[in-house]
């Protein structure tokens, strides 16, 4: 269940920049390095996608899969010890699970589970499967910005990308629909 726009599951720093929600906390990856270097890698490990995908069938968020390894690693552990200044990095480990998920072929659902045993988190967000399918109009969809992304240059791309979330959210409210 892999979404039709990538063939690899691997989530890297280039797709946490990319992405308009993750690049939020590109201040986090910077300050941080390491500690996304060893998120990724977990992240990315045949086996913790695994767990990942386990965790949800087992009606349990997907990080509770992985959450002791992330907690345990010794890169990502002090950063976890910080206490209210380690929360923003907690925040780009959800960001970080939502594009690997992603990438897994699965979408969030808005609902928030207990991460039980874990000592710095403690709700976590659910994932449904979403497979992809060229009749699906979210893959249509995707499939359409995959098109308009490989128009022009960078600069070209991230106004025509300005511009098209300045229409969708217009076009949303006008509509009295939250964007």
């Amino acid at each position: 269940m892999r979404p039709l726009t990538d063939t690899t599951p691997d989530i890297r720093q280039d797709d946490f920049l990319d992405d308009p929600h993750a690049s939020k906390y590109r201040d986090e990856l910077a300050r941080r390095p390491e500690a996304f270097v060893r998120l990724f890698a977990l992240l990315n490990d045949p086996a913790n996608e695994q767990r990942l995908i386990d965790a949800e069938m087992h009606e349990l968020p997907a990080l509770c899969g992985v959450v002791r390894f992330i907690e345990a690693d010794p890169a990502i552990k002090p950063v976890l010890a910080e206490g209210r200044s380690g929360y923003r990095f907690r925040q780009t480990v959800g960001v970080a699970l939502k594009l690997k998920m992603a990438k897994l072929g699965w979408r969030t659902t808005g609902r928030k589970g207990s991460v039980k045993g874990a000592k710095h988190f403690t709700k976590a967000e659910h994932y449904v499967a979403a497979p992809m399918t060229r009749d699906d109009p979210a893959s249509r969809a995707l499939a359409a910005l995959d098109a308009v992304a490989a128009i022009g240059d960078d600069d070209e791309r991230e106004v025509t990308g300005r511009e098209l979330m300045d229409a969708m959210a217009a076009t949303r409210s006008a509509e009295g629909r939250a964007f």
